[in-house]
């Protein structure tokens, strides 16, 4: 954990704009390290009377010197309310967050009364004030219990019991009742998480996408439903000499896996599913007909119907290795990606002549990043802020 001022140097450097690579890993890791920092980093961008509290709340969560009180009410109470706090001093290590949770409480309560008061107020935001997604889903299981995924952890394993990719203990679920049960994975605007399922398929879910699956598989079939997009590397399981099936079943279509690794893109909002095959073979099942799949090539469902190209699987996939990979890849579909990913709106200033973009960066980098290598191809962006709301404006 690094110094209040050494997180305090960091945040000024990126607000500024002068951070360099390795200090934005180092402010990366520390936003990383507790969602409160996320949270609170995010506000701390969208309003600059906050910026100088924004020490004062770092030291707090990190030291317990008896002149915390003094420097709360000097530095932000007073500030905030305009009025004294009588001082007191604490009597337990209890005092020190509730102070901090005081600061966050007050800070976002007063902006929230603020958006109340403006709920259309608009204005210029900085493209660098929107940082990337990270690892965040909800696990909803089929007896109603729900739980909020640590997103200090990337992923999680479904086997005898519910525990998290490092082994760090989930949920205990007796083995009885395993079987019986189901689960369904839900990963918002701007989260992605992994998932290995029963029988070791492994699962990497987008934005966006939900995943339905059994606690336990039966011996006859293996059966997961998807919205949005997910990667799959299914594990090869026999049963009496058997292979045991493997299906994928979106709104539109099923796919039949053989031991395989694929990409598939069924988001409701858009007008076809895409399958993309890296390894293996596939099937794909709709109501108008079937399609088969081998290697590097790329199955499209529009309305029912099914066609098959030969692509370069790597742009397709490179979100499962956190890039953005850009190849010909048409602006539409960039910002489609990148609305999801960094949790924006996205609209269009006139008419937006044909563009196609080519480039490679990590999906960690900050929306200001990722658009200055846009920039190159002669587009321009605006962002905007609508009450909570942040849109991206693309400009030709």
């Amino acid at each position: 954990m690094k110094s209040s001022k050494e997180v305090a140097e960091l945040i000024k450097n990126y607000i500024e704009g002068t951070i360099s690579s390795e200090e934005n890993i180092q402010l990366n890791n520390w936003i990383k390290e507790d969602p409160e920092h996320e949270v609170f980093f995010k506000k701390l961008l969208t309003e600059d009377e906050l910026f100088e509290d924004a020490f004062t709340w770092i030291d707090l969560k990190q030291q317990e010197e008896e002149t915390w009180l003094q420097e709360l009410k000097d530095d932000t109470i007073s500030k905030i309310l305009d009025k004294q706090v009588t001082q007191l001093r604490p009597k337990s290590r209890t005092w020190l967050y509730y102070a901090a949770a005081l600061i966050l409480t007050v800070g976002f309560s007063f902006l929230l009364f603020q958006n109340r008061q403006n709920p259309l107020l608009e204005r210029d935001a900085d493209l660098a004030s929107i940082l990337p997604g990270s690892n965040k889903a909800e696990l909803v299981l089929s007896n109603g219990k729900k739980i909020n995924l640590r997103n200090d952890k990337n992923g999680i394993i479904i086997d005898e019991t519910l525990e998290y990719s490092d082994g760090t203990p989930l949920l205990s679920i007796d083995k009885k009742n395993l079987s019986k049960m189901s689960a369904t994975i839900h990963v918002p605007k701007g989260g992605k998480y992994q998932i290995t399922l029963p029988d070791g398929t492994k699962v990497w879910l987008n934005s966006m996408s939900k995943l339905e699956y059994p606690l336990a598989f039966t011996n006859e079939k293996r059966s997961v439903k998807i919205e949005g997009e997910a990667y799959f590397e299914v594990a090869k399981l026999t049963y009496k000499n058997k292979r045991v099936p493997f299906e994928v079943v979106s709104k539109t279509q099923t796919i039949e896996v053989t031991g395989t690794q694929f990409n598939i893109s069924a988001y409701q909002e858009d007008p076809e599913a895409v399958c993309t095959l890296v390894e293996g073979s596939v099937n794909i099942h709709t109501s108008n007909g079937n399609i088969s799949l081998v290697p590097n090539q790329q199955a499209i469902n529009k309305s029912g119907s099914l066609t098959k190209k030969d692509v370069d699987v790597s742009s397709f996939v490179a979100w499962k290795n956190n890039k953005f990979l850009f190849y010909e890849t048409e602006l539409k579909d960039v910002m489609k990606g990148l609305s999801r990913w960094y949790d924006i709106q996205i609209s269009y200033q006139g008419n937006i002549p044909d563009t196609y973009f080519y480039g490679e960066i990590g999906r960690d980098k900050n929306l200001a990043e990722v658009l200055r290598i846009m920039e190159k191809s002669g587009v321009k962006f605006k962002l905007r802020q609508i009450g909570t709301e942040k849109k991206l404006i693309v400009i030709p």
